[in-house]
């Protein structure tokens, strides 16, 4: 099959307003000073002036911003700005009207308040400070940012009768594109680009290929579970648009929603069929009429996969069938690009997505209640696309790939005919069974297990903030991340993009804490119980702060753990170990490494570098300035069944000082203590 396409420009605004009949974070009105006058035209401009856009113009001039707003989404299109707008001729919008009212050339000055806010909120794309898109700019998979509608909308380049096509969502064609105006790009659509409403299960349960696996969640319980969208209690909150101070990188701007997101990965019912003999569905008159059998033969083989699973009844979390199916179950809604992130690693250029120079891994936690568990997705040029799973090994020193124990569960983007982009999450094919079995912990996860805090925390990837573009700084309000707890009211959490910065960081973004801070992390679970290293990375800076850290699995009463972290100590003190070499003698390296290890520290690694865009060439173990360390903060047993927590409490009087996280790190005595040295990558 045809390598799946990448596409990582810098991601993703938050979207100018949020759904249908909302409030939303859109200011109030167009400010005039933005409404400057070119030679060229704007969007709005462009759009009136042609016969061919009448019945869209009409509805970007009805429907307004916010419900707050006395402007309409037409003064936004005429103020400057950075918009992609993909616009549906007048033949396209009658498509649409006149299937909905039932009535040839329905009039569009009846068009309901609803329709028309889907038709625009859908169409647009605002990419703040960031540059619009031409269709050059895109890959195949999810757009890189959200929508006016804060949804992702996804694109596909096809070929018909030998012409190439590019397809917006599943029926929209490009019929004209690249349309450069002064303050965007207009990409003319034959079909009004829409996005389906239905939850993720429902929209499972649409695909005739998938009628087992949707059977499997409503069995067990989880469609139920799979059912939550916005945090309406967020809402209520009425929070501004931005926090008025501003900081090193400028202001912060706060997150005016909370949605929720699943991702669903699941076996189709060939999968079923072929991999584990399972029968294929019968359908007459809409309904399976084999099912009992069926459900059957999912317990028999569930069983075989699961023996440790004690409970009897579906809907028990503790059930062989309800394991299986937690285990394909992400509480993130996780756009297929970001599956695996490629964004810094060594020898990569984000502007050239299609490219990839080696492999990256990424960890997720799944929703499996009752044992916390892990999977791995890895990417690279000797994969064949995104896989589930894989085992493989690696040259120490130039990190190709040289054996693959495990291939790995191939991850299809789409599901062919049938729209895999729900209201509320994401679901996609595989080509085998998941299951956790004992090669997962003992193989797969036995490894260096490296999580960046954002694809860690999964609001920051289901709101759209994760390496947002054309913005410094997010301000994350309590309680916004579930697995982070801000302890004191000065506290104010960060959230940094790195947009176009260039940050010696994992994925160029950054997590920094100001104020009198003290918060408190829930760690993600181990694979199996042992002796671990927990590694936290940050780099050092005069203006940094200090903090004493307390760890264990009692939230409310964790220990003090070693002295305090001093992130304002250079790499060249002697507390650090780090003496800087004039060339790149392995001996010397190895010498430097073992001498900052007896000091608790390990340099930055060799996978990661610092981008902004070209070709990544060096890497954080050799940058020469604003060093990533990564701090040994805990040796010790880890348990899978336990919950971890790490508390930072700031221990200077100075509020204004910053604390600095990257990524958190986890290794098993076989890789920090092994036959051989563990690997600088």
């Amino acid at each position: 099959m045809e390598k799946i396409k990448k596409l990582f420009a810098c991601v993703a605004t938050v979207a100018v307003c949020t759904m249908l009949g909302t409030l939303s974070s859109c200011s109030d009105n167009i400010d005039s000073s933005n409404l400057y006058t070119f030679k060229g035209d704007m969007v709005t401009g462009y759009l009136q002036k042609s016969d061919s856009f009448r019945l869209y113009s009409y509805v970007l001039r009805k429907v307004k911003l916010s419900t707050k707003s006395k402007s309409s989404f037409a003064d936004l299109l005429s103020a400057r700005g950075n918009y992609t707008v993909f616009a549906p001729t007048d033949q396209a919008m009658h498509h649409l009207l006149d299937s909905i009212y039932n009535q040839k050339d329905f009039p569009i000055e009846q068009v309901s308040d609803s329709i028309a806010e889907r038709i625009v909120r859908c169409s647009i794309l605002d990419s703040k400070n960031g540059e619009a898109y031409r269709i050059a700019d895109l890959n195949e998979g999810t757009m890189p940012i959200t929508n006016a509608d804060d949804r992702y909308m996804t694109i596909r380049f096809d070929t018909v009768n030998g012409r190439a096509v590019t397809v917006i969502n599943s029926d929209a064609r490009v019929i004209s594109r690249d349309h450069e105006l002064e303050n965007g790009y207009v990409h003319v659509v034959d079909r009004v680009v829409l996005l389906s409403n239905a939850y993720i299960a429902n929209m499972i349960d649409n695909a005739a290929n998938a009628r087992i696996f949707s059977m499997l969640l409503q069995k067990t319980g989880w469609v139920a579970k799979l059912s939550k969208y916005r945090d309406e209690e967020y809402e209520k909150r009425n929070l501004p648009d931005t926090y008025t101070k501003q900081f090193d990188w400028g202001y912060d701007i706060i997150p005016q929603h909370r949605y929720f997101g699943y991702t669903v990965l699941l076996e189709t019912d060939s999968v079923f069929h072929t991999k584990w003999g399972i029968d294929m569905p019968v359908v007459e008159g809409g309904v399976v009429v084999n099912e009992e059998q069926i459900m059957q033969q999912i317990k028999n083989k569930c069983a075989e996969a699961y023996p440790q699973a004690g409970g009897t009844e579906l809907t028990d979390t503790t059930n062989a069938v309800n394991e299986f199916v937690a285990y394909h179950l992400l509480p993130a809604r996780i756009p297929y690009n970001w599956l695996v992130v490629h964004r810094t690693e060594y020898g990569y250029s984000y502007k050239n997505a299609t490219r990839l120079s080696i492999n990256c891994d990424n960890f997720w936690e799944t929703m499996s209640p009752s044992h916390r568990r892990m999977i791995k997705t890895t990417e690279g040029p000797s994969t064949d696309g995104i896989r589930i799973n894989r085992y493989s090994s690696y040259d120490p020193d130039t990190y190709t790939e040289t054996l693959v124990g495990i291939p790995g569960i191939k991850v299809r983007q789409n599901n062919g005919d049938y729209d895999n982009n729900a209201l509320n999450g994401f679901y996609y094919p595989i080509d085998d069974i998941l299951v956790y079995g004992s090669d997962v912990p003992d193989k797969v996860l036995n490894q260096r297990i490296r999580m960046d805090l954002s694809t860690y925390y999964p609001e920051l990837v289901t709101n759209g903030l994760f390496i947002k573009e054309g913005q410094n700084g997010i301000l994350i309000p309590n309680g916004y991340v579930d697995y982070l707890t801000l302890n004191a009211e000065g506290t104010l959490y960060h959230y940094l993009t790195g947009y176009n910065c260039g940050w010696n960081d994992m994925y160029c973004d950054e997590h920094n804490i100001t104020g009198q801070y003290d918060f408190t992390l829930r760690l993600p679970p181990v694979p199996f119980e042992g002796s671990w290293e927990v590694r936290l990375v940050y780099s050092y800076s005069a203006n940094r702060g200090m903090a004493q850290l307390y760890f264990g699995t009692d939230k409310n009463n964790l220990q003090a753990e070693g002295l305090p972290i001093d992130e304002r100590i250079q790499v060249t003190s002697p507390t650090i170990g780090w003496a800087l070499y004039d060339d790149e003698d392995p001996d010397l390296n190895r010498e430097r490494d073992r001498n900052m290890r007896n000091h608790g520290y390990m340099m930055g690694c060799k996978h990661e570098g610092p981008s902004t865009g070209g070709v990544v060439s060096t890497t954080l173990y050799n940058v020469t300035a604003e060093h990533r360390l990564r701090k040994i903060f805990y040796t010790g047993n880890l348990s899978p069944d336990e919950t971890y927590y790490i508390r930072f409490k700031s221990v200077l009087a100075n509020s204004s000082t910053m604390f600095v996280l990257d990524y958190v790190e986890f290794a098993p005595k076989n890789v920090y203590n092994g036959l051989t040295p563990e690997d600088a990558w």
